[in-house]
């Protein structure tokens, strides 16, 4: 640990136990500490102090909220016995975790992790039993902080076998077996060699730097994952151990079967199954190929291994962890009663973690308008990148946008170490294909390139500012400082100054599962690594880039799990989120904004259905019936040539024409002004100038239907599709839907209205992907309504409605209504006109979509029929999961 580390935690050791917190006292304490800590004959610098004393500011103003649960009912039995039992695994974590966290986090991750270790099953508790439970939490938020707090209680409580799923990659696995030797072992096993892992004063880390008279005994090293001949060598036998054991273990086909086998072998009787050990196993990533994407009775190679290896202990747990439950077991059944019938579904229990308000998630990336804006537009990438390419595709240059991303990095390290962050971690992650081959040749060049500017630096950086910049290379650092980094740090000499020592440490390294170059943060933790990690997915499931600061991604999916998992620019970025860069295509930003969007949106429904008293069950359909499970229920079953029928509940759901059909605009345009005219002539007397813009009330069903009906729809928005939509409103129609709100948005620049109609509208501007036959609106939200526009209508009594359910899923926000929340309220539907202005066209392109109430029924839901053709034209090629360790070039 570095002094300025050690300074940060004592002080927030002494502030703990202090009434008073404010920025005097902590200011007074850094000082304090820094004058007698400082090495001899130095002293701390005032920019030290500050630095210090801001970083402790951030982390005392840090606070988070409980978890949301959905469950069976269950008996409570945890507070029953927690007078009998001493809980020293959980003890020692929590004193770890209160050296980098406020107590009110370290309190909270407390209290879930209790919610969740007393859903599991008692383990003290005779008899055969099982639970299945899920966790859901953001990308990148401290889920695995949480599962072993999880695994610290179980153990307390008398769990005897803990399994830890790590994902399939190797550098995962080890990243894993590192923080669980941290959190929960305590001794660090690269400092012990092969086998069981036992006392050794000198390896200590972690909690077994709190306290070392106790540990667990594991069968798995950072070196090596689970081999048989350590389990035997080791002579474990259940009988005759009292410490519990724990293995951290890939998602590999032979080690979970070598797995099995030895518990077969060595610790049950014949044909039985083994008694007396409860059992616990925790799947990080559990929708990542733990899922059963096929018939129950032909299960998929890893699901079916996951669920032998539960089968050997007659009292068993299951307890999955992920970001991504869009494509998880909730959507693969095709019944209800299968859904309950497989063995891995989260039947008991569904825990919703919540992040620490200083999380970096989707929606701050994406959708916040008050952040300061990460994002950088890469529009030159095709030609050295096509999203699209083969294997064996070759790479001559890198694209202007990566080399100012390189510079971005450099600089980036360079303002970093300028408020005081010396020997912290720096990171770029470089995501631009999934082959390996590619991956190395993208390290190569910017190895060369790094080269180019670091001589540079060496050559120029101690000349007179106007002197060094005379070099090119050093005018291209400027420049890009210029643009990018001026306001974070607006003295280009003191940058100058420091930049050959924020250069000269920073190594290029391809991380897939062919390359033997591996990211040791912890070995580097006194001074730092300072690295550009080029790969695919072997950075794209879990693993975590410490102090990432500039990425440039080129991937391209629709797949929620694979972009939000790919997403590792996710997490913390205390005292320098303002200097990070994300570089994407405007494709990929428009789908991450959708998916931050959506995953709002779900998170909402687990918090109504806690409210609501509902089940794990009703939450599984709930998600099977989202429209975003188009995308991954057709993942799973889509083959060459098939149609598949997907049911999507349009209960308080909103639907637009997203995708604009370029041969039809004209004719979608004079359908649109006659059902304007239609409505003017119909309701006389009730067309208003609302904020929004022109508003009828009370029309007619069948007015609305002419519109969809003979709508030019484009294939790629089967959610808009008139068959389907019709039937859904013709089966509601009398009770529900048969009279409507219509609203015709005028939200636009004064200075440039159209006439629609007799009414003149300003249209609203909206930036597009230009398709060879149709525009997708994309722009900030990618959406064709603006946020508040599903609000035209509502009375008042709605909207304080709305206000209120939002306010209670959202204690303590001050974040403006969720649109979805204004449609839940709604009473009548609203169709919603929209008058766009598209860069591409000269006149206006007209958009329509539906806002439907929340008192529809809740389960009935319109089915779409999809292809292969839509399939295919909505994904890029995506990587069989179950592949990965078969040697293939993909990484």
């Amino acid at each position: 640990m570095t002094t300025e580390q050690t300074i940060e935690t004592m002080a927030m050791n002494v502030l703990a136990s202090q009434p008073s917190r404010g920025a005097g006292d902590v200011r007074e304490i850094v000082a304090g500490l820094t004058s007698v800590m400082s090495p001899p004959g130095t002293a701390g610098t005032d920019a030290m102090i500050e630095a210090i004393s801001k970083r402790i500011e951030v982390r005392l103003e840090i606070t988070m909220e409980d978890a949301t649960v959905i469950q069976v009912a269950f008996e409570p039995w945890l507070e029953g016995r927690r007078a009998d039992v001493e809980f020293s695994y959980w003890n020692r974590y929590r004193r770890l975790l209160g050296n980098s966290l406020p107590r009110s986090v370290v309190g909270t991750i407390d209290r879930d992790t209790d919610r969740i270790v007393g859903l599991l099953e008692n383990p003290l508790r005779p008899g055969p039993w099982k639970r299945r439970g899920l966790g859901v939490g953001e990308v990148q938020s401290g889920k695995t902080g949480n599962y072993i707090g999880v695994a610290c209680k179980a153990a307390d409580l008398g769990y005897k076998f803990v399994v830890l799923l790590a994902g399939m990659q190797n550098n995962l696995r080890r990243q894993t077996q590192e923080r669980v030797e941290d959190g929960f072992i305590g001794l660090d096993t690269d400092r012990l060699g092969a086998g069981v892992v036992h006392g050794n004063a000198e390896a200590r880390t972690g909690v077994g730097v709190i306290d070392p008279t106790f540990q667990p005994i594991s069968l798995t090293t950072k070196a090596r994952d689970f081999k048989n001949e350590i389990a035997v060598s080791a002579n474990i036998s259940f009988s005759s151990v009292n410490a519990p054991i724990i293995l951290v273990v890939k998602k590999q086909k032979r080690v979970l079967e070598n797995l099995t086998a030895w518990l077969r072998s060595n610790n049950r009787a014949s044909g039985g199954v083994i008694c007396g050990v409860p059992m616990l196993l925790l799947d990080d990533e559990a929708d990542n190929a733990s899922i059963n994407t096929r018939a129950d009775n032909d299960p998929t190679q890893i699901n079916r291994l996951i669920r032998e290896l539960l089968n050997q202990f007659e009292q068993n747990a299951y307890l999955g962890y992920t970001a991504t439950p869009f494509a998880n077991i909730f959507i693969d059944p095709d019944t209800n009663d299968q859904m309950l019938q497989e063995d891995l579904f989260p039947r008991d229990f569904i825990v919703a973690l919540d992040a620490p308000v200083n999380y970096v998630g989707p929606s701050k990336v994406f959708l916040s308008e008050d952040e300061p804006g990460i994002l950088r537009e890469v529009g030159d990438h095709l030609e050295a990148f096509p999203e699209k390419h083969k294997i064996d595709h070759g790479i001559a240059f890198l694209p202007e946008s990566l080399l100012e991303a390189v510079r971005s990095f450099i600089l980036t390290r360079a303002i970093r170490m300028l408020r005081g962050a010396t020997h912290a971690h720096n990171s770029m992650l470089v995501n631009v294909s999934r082959f390996n081959s590619v991956q190395g040749q993208v390290t190569a060049l910017i190895t060369d390139y790094l080269t180019d500017l670091r001589n540079a630096v060496q050559a120029h950086s101690a000349l007179p500012t106007v002197k060094a910049l005379e070099d090119m290379t050093m005018s291209s650092l400027h420049a890009t400082w210029d643009k990018e980094f001026s306001s974070a740090h607006d003295s280009w000499p003191e940058i100058q100054g420091v930049l050959n020592e924020a250069v000269g440490p920073i190594v290029v390294k391809t991380i897939n599962n062919r390359s033997t170059d591996t990211l040791d943060y912890k070995g580097r933790k006194d001074d730092g690594l300072n690295v550009i990690a080029v790969g695919g997915l072997g950075l794209s499931r879990g693993f975590t880039l410490e102090g990432l600061t500039v990425s440039y991604f080129i991937r391209n999916s629709i797949m929620y799990d694979c972009l939000l998992q790919m997403g590792r620019w996710f997490g913390y970025r205390d005292g320098y989120f303002d200097v990070c860069r994300l570089y994407m295509t405007p494709d990929a930003t428009s789908w991450y904004r959708h998916i931050a969007g959506a995953s709002i949106e779900l998170r909402d429904e687990i918090k109504r259905m806690e409210r609501e008293n509902r089940t794990p069950m009703e939450f599984g359909l709930k998600v099977r019936a989202h429209p975003d499970s188009l995308i991954v229920t057709a993942r799973n079953k889509m083959k060459q040539g098939t149609v598949v029928t997907l049911s999507v509940s349009l209960r308080a759901r909103l639907i637009e024409t997203v995708f604009l059909r370029r041969d039809s605009i004209r004719q979608n345009r004079q359908l649109f002004e006659r059902t304007v005219a239609r409505l003017d002539s119909i309701y006389p007397g009730k067309a208003e100038d609302a904020a929004e813009g022109i508003f009828w009330k009370s029309v007619d069903a069948e007015d609305v239907k002419g519109l969809i009906q003979g709508w030019k729809n484009h294939d790629l928005n089967p959610q808009t599709m008139a068959g389907p939509v019709i039937r859904f409103l013709e089966e509601h129609q009398e009770k529900y839907l048969s009279h409507w709100d219509v609203c015709l948005y005028s939200p636009g620049n004064e200075e440039s209205p159209v006439e629609v109609s007799g009414h003149m509208i300003r249209p609203a501007f909206r930036s597009v992907k230009d398709k060879a036959d149709y525009y997708q609106v994309s722009g900030k939200s990618s959406r064709v309504a603006s946020r508040g526009n599903e609000k035209a209508g509502l009375s008042e009594a709605e909207i304080q409605e709305a206000k209120e359910a939002f306010k209670k899923d959202h204690p303590g926000k001050q974040a403006n209504v969720s649109d979805a929340y204004y449609r839940s309220a709604r009473q009548r539907p609203l169709l919603m006109l929209h008058v766009l202005s598209l860069e591409k066209e000269d006149s206006w392109v007209p958009a329509w979509g539906i806002s439907f109430p929340g008192r529809l029924p809740e389960g009935d839901t319109v089915e779409y029929v999809v292809n292969t053709t839509w399939f295919r034209e909505q994904a890029t090629d995506e990587v069989d999961e179950e592949s990965m360790e078969a040697g293939s070039d993909e990484g």
